[in-house]
């Protein structure tokens, strides 16, 4: 049964991204598996996975809108700039009034310049930032533009506020919630932080831990089935034929994850040619947007922007 496409893992809090691929690689028996963008340990929510030939369309998806549900601490600011670090600032927290707070979340929209924070994978003279801040060593970074779309204020509590952030592409939560604490006149830092969408991904889209663990061995423990330590004994999975048919139905296809491009459907005899060579037909090429090639309603490749050689998907799912 074909594998290829994109699940959204609803990733847990206290697991890498790397630990998802891993379980997804083990489950699935596929190599070829690779997430469109880390989330910290601590943070949950959307996790995109490219299964099989998927992997081959990640350059081209559209995740330059992010959707961030965060919660801010307020009054205590860390080094890591999240509930990971050590406090190294504590301030009074001002009585704040609702008002007063959505006026101040008002003043982040738009186009604005941040710095990553040092605790980051930016890398600086091919060194991540955190290697240089774990080391001790000082490095000023360059700040970069981001775009704030929409702040909303969904909670407010004497030292805590939580807040939906729509923003572009590598913006750092972190770095806001601290400027956040610093505009009500105190320090913050960012506790909680949920992803509920990248790009075209929605967290109503994704399959939880608990419910790939109940496919894979019919348990919700998922921690015991897909991740047992040394000493436990391993649970039995079902057939991998079984745990594949099973995730169907939250696999998504290049098409539905690239809808965001413009389409052209082929004939059989294009179809088939275009698989062979690799030439797309003269009318799909140039222009500054990439354009998915089909057939019916399977993708069998991608024209990249300005004509270069195209992407041939030999296969992909429905």
């Amino acid at each position: 049964m074909i594998m290829d496409g994109f699940l959204v893992v609803d990733k847990p809090p206290g697991v890498t991204s790397h630990d998802i691929v891993a379980v997804v690689r083990a489950v699935t028996g596929l190599k070829k598996v690779g997430h469109t963008g880390t989330l910290d340990p601590f943070a949950t929510g959307v996790l995109p996975l490219a299964l099989g030939g998927a992997t081959r369309l990640i350059a081209y998806l559209d995740e330059s809108v992010k959707i961030y549900d965060c919660v801010v601490q307020l009054g205590a600011r860390t080094d890591t700039g999240d509930p990971t670090g050590t406090v190294i600032e504590e301030k009074p927290v001002p009585p704040l009034r609702q008002a007063e707070v959505e006026a101040v979340l008002a003043t982040f929209l738009g186009m604005r310049d941040q710095v990553p924070p040092k605790y980051s994978a930016v890398k600086v003279q091919g060194r991540p930032l955190y290697a240089y801040a774990r080391a001790g060593e000082e490095v000023e970074a360059r700040a970069r533009p981001i775009r704030i779309e929409r702040m909303e204020l969904v909670e407010l509590a004497p030292e805590r506020l939580r807040v939906r952030i729509h923003c572009s592409r590598g913006t750092y939560a972190r770095v806001i919630a601290e400027e956040i604490g610093e505009a009500l006149g105190t320090v913050g830092h960012l506790s909680e932080l949920r992803r509920e969408g990248s790009g075209n991904f929605l967290l109503e889209q994704a399959i939880s831990m608990s419910r790939l663990s109940t496919i894979v061995a019919g348990s919700p423990e998922w921690v015991k089935v897909l991740k047992p330590t040394r000493r436990e004994d391993r649970v039995q999975w079902r057939d991998r034929p079984s745990i594949i048919t099973g995730l169907q139905s939250f696999l998504l296809s290049g098409r539905q994850a690239l809808a965001h491009l413009p389409t052209m459907t082929l004939s059989s005899i294009e179809a088939r040619r275009f698989l062979q060579t690799g030439l797309a037909p003269a009318n799909a090429r140039g222009g500054d947007r990439a354009m998915l090639l089909l057939e019916g309603s399977d993708v069998v490749g991608v024209v990249p922007p300005g004509g270069q050689k195209a992407v041939v998907l030999a296969r992909e799912a429905t």
